[in-house]
């Protein structure tokens, strides 16, 4: 059966909404799904489009760098966005060829002529720029529309706390053999309420809150549920986050996004702070 999503999922990249992007990824499309006539993936056309955000997005829930097209391309091989040639090049590109003539860096593999596709889909010949904004109809198939993935996102938040209290019903049958373990489980925090800033810690600068799971979220899933859940935020990709640790804000490192929330906010009234990229930190 053909999910019709699929080339939504690719006309939302190709507009650069990460909003619906993210949508479709959360109702299950396929995100390594190929058009029937020119064998595009999401991920090529987040390459041709040079959107880093949506290209960030798509390779941390898997996205196959190594597809190709009916030309033989893969989003590598059409990418001439720098920062995106380093990400896919630490995501298996660009590390080394097939001639066993040594390793490949991002800067020795340009990009090859005529990657534009034979054919191009109509979403492209002629777009349509009011689904740039906002989530289509059909990205969230249990329950519609905006109001429908806003309760999606409640649903696997309730669903993570219920796990939670089973697992934590169930380890109560290894107290004996390893009580401190249990007592461990029993002091996590299952849900935590973290407020978010514009710029710097501030009352007129507070932009909402959000609902976190601060030990199975990682820095960079905050990143994209603010940028899903909160007014003023900027789109995923174009801001970094800061640490108000009651006294100082302290900017959140690129490699630090793989963390937990957990390992990163342990103070219980620590707040985010959202700076946009290249944007000087106000204290």
């Amino acid at each position: 059966m053909v999910d019709e999503r699929e080339e939504s999922l690719r006309e939302m990249v190709s507009l650069g909404n990460i909003k619906a992007i993210s949508a479709y990824i959360r109702g299950g499309v396929n995100i390594n799904s190929q058009n029937k006539m020119n064998g595009w993936t999401a991920l090529h056309w987040a390459c041709a489009r040079g959107n880093l955000a949506a290209a960030e997005l798509l390779v941390r829930f898997g996205a196959d760098t190594t597809l190709t097209n009916d030309k033989g391309q893969t989003p590598l091989d059409i990418c001439r966005d720098d920062n995106i040639r380093t990400l896919l090049s630490t995501h298996g590109q660009g590390k080394g060829d097939n001639s066993g003539s040594g390793s490949v860096t991002v800067s020795d593999k340009e990009p090859k002529e005529s990657s534009k596709p034979l054919f191009v889909p109509n979403y492209m010949a002629n777009p349509d720029l009011s689904k740039a904004w906002g989530i289509p109809d059909d990205a969230m198939p249990a329950a519609q529309g905006e109001s429908g993935y806003i309760q999606q996102l409640q649903y696997e938040a309730s669903m993570s706390k219920s796990n939670s209290s089973y697992n934590q019903k169930d380890s109560g049958n290894a107290a004996a053999s390893n009580p401190s373990s249990v007592a461990g489980h029993a002091n996590r925090p299952q849900e935590q309420e973290i407020l978010v800033y514009d710029k710097k810690y501030d009352e007129t600068n507070l932009l909402g809150s959000v609902f976190i799971d601060p030990c199975g979220q990682t820095i960079g899933e905050l990143k994209l549920q603010l940028a899903e859940e909160i007014d003023g935020v900027p789109a995923y990709g174009e801001f970094t986050l800061a640490r108000y640790n009651g006294k100082q804000t302290i900017p959140i490192g690129a490699k630090q996004e793989t963390f937990s929330v957990e390992k990163v906010f342990r103070g219980p009234d620590e707040a985010v702070v959202i700076l946009c990229k290249n944007e000087a930190l106000d204290k």
